[in-house]
């Protein structure tokens, strides 16, 4: 074991339990560039929750604005593979909370998981470090925001659930539509019998299609290999995934999104969205459908080689039916649907539409119904409800203190990610999967079971530490 890895292992006492007794035993702590603002209160230094940020891109911007907005949450520690992203974001927060080197900037995560004074980490690294960073940062003692999608292999999601169990720690998955006021309302309509009985659901997003005007090399990504610029560290971006080729297109939010060896593309990356507000309509978090058929294509040239087009069906222990599909393909279906009224001829993103008994509602194009005013509807008192949730950011920080289950808890987001992997599949073999959700596997098909895993690197197997 590495000097790296001890420290992970001797992560002990967390920082506001190591200030209560300091404070208690009327030590002196010279801790000047920490005990800023309020000295009581949410944002006093013993209430305030350190955290950190790995990943200093689009995600990590998003992720800091929340913050920002939370006093009782402060940004200590940034990490990202290149280092001008995140010697920027860290000198940009000094600047934010008025201090010369509070926030410090680190090449490798790691660092910042052997630190015993941070609380949580946000991962807004590419889609193949997710989860392995998951598993590393709860080991260390360490809550966490994990952006979606959840797993490139998913052999490691048991782990996941494991680790997340044993070390008690507060998890949250990135679906922040389930914090958002419109979508809980839609899925209330849902789950109370507004629409009917809930029959079937349509559910798409955007594919490797959707943006080649942003592509260097036309039209999926250039396969020229170049040299890595100096300001990257291509073998930690790269992490347990394969190493490969670095041309102009890999180490861009493309290549992380479309690239096979880092991602499963948008059917996992956009799809999870709407499949997270699937699973809650249809009230199943704790599972998934247990079979799945349909077909799709792989881009033959270029390195995205991630699905430009699928069509699957997927059928529920319940009876529900969902049928996931790329954006264009659901043009064409619903342009043919007289129900719609030609309403969803063009979409914009990503969507899902639950159809009922009585009616139908959608997140589609700003939101819609069979009828409108359904949307001026008023509850019953006695209708179910959720837990309240005003901000997916905000619901972290403050589960991380009261150490309730967040909006996106490990279950749900195992169970979201593994409709997008089956489907992923079943569009590339082409022949129905047949899935156990109780044992969590394919059922006797050895070829499509063998694309639920994934190669990786010894140096970066971050989760077995």
């Amino acid at each position: 074991m590495n000097q790296l890895s001890e420290k992970l292992h001797l992560v002990a006492n967390s920082r506001r339990r190591f200030l209560k007794q300091a404070i208690g035993a009327s030590t002196v702590i010279a801790v000047p560039n920490i005990i800023t603002g309020p000295l009581f209160g949410v944002a006093a230094p013993s209430n305030r929750i350190n955290v950190a940020l790995i990943g200093c891109g689009n995600i990590g911007n998003y992720h800091r604005s929340n913050l920002a907005r939370i006093p009782e949450a402060r940004v200590i520690a940034v990490a990202d593979a290149y280092r001008s992203k995140r010697e920027k974001f860290a000198a940009e927060l000094n600047d934010q909370y008025k201090e010369t080197s509070l926030v410090k900037a680190y090449g490798d995560f790691r660092e910042i998981l052997a630190r015993p004074d941070i609380d949580a980490v946000f991962i807004g690294a590419h889609d193949n470090w997710h989860t392995p960073m998951a598993i590393a940062a709860m080991k260390a003692g360490k809550d966490v925001y994990c952006q979606k999608p959840l797993a490139l292999d998913f052999s490691l999601t048991k782990l996941l659930r494991k680790t997340a169990l044993e070390t008690k720690r507060v998890f949250q998955f990135g679906t922040q539509f389930r914090s958002s006021a419109r979508y809980r309302q839609m899925i209330r309509f849902v789950r109370n019998g507004y629409i009917g009985k809930l029959e079937k659901m349509y559910v798409w997003s955007r594919g490797v299609k959707w943006d080649v005007a942003n592509y260097h090399g036309k039209p999926y990504g250039s396969t020229q290999e170049i040299p890595v610029p100096e300001d990257l560290d291509y073998d930690a971006w790269m992490g347990p995934s394969e190493m490969v080729p670095y041309t102009a297109d890999r180490c861009t939010n493309w290549g992380g999104y479309h690239c096979p060896e880092t991602s499963l593309g948008f059917i996992a990356g956009c799809a999870i969205h709407e499949l997270g507000l699937a699973q809650w309509g249809n009230k199943s978090d704790h599972t998934s459908p247990l079979r799945y058929e349909g077909a799709g294509s792989v881009p033959q040239e270029g390195i995205f080689r991630t699905l430009e087009t699928w069509d699957v069906n997927c059928d529920y222990e319940n009876g529900v039916k969902m049928r996931l599909m790329d954006v264009y393909k659901a043009e064409q279906v619903f342009a043919a649907m007289p129900e719609f009224g030609g309403k969803y001829n063009k979409l914009t993103y990503d969507g899902v539409i639950f159809m009922g008994t009585e009616g139908w509602i959608t997140d589609a194009n700003g939101f819609g119904a069979h009828d409108r005013e359904i949307w001026r509807t008023k509850f019953k008192d006695d209708d179910e409800d959720f837990a309240p949730s005003t901000e997916h950011v905000r619901n972290f920080i403050e589960c991380v203190q009261s150490r309730k289950e967040t909006m996106c808890p490990v279950e749900m987001a195992i169970r979201a990610d593994t409709i997008a992997h089956l489907a992923n599949a079943a569009a590339i073999v082409k022949r129905p999967i047949t899935w156990d959700p109780v044992k969590e596997e394919i059922v006797g098909d050895p070829e499509a079971a063998k694309m639920l895993t994934r190669p990786s690197r010894e140096k970066w197997r971050v989760w077995q530490a």
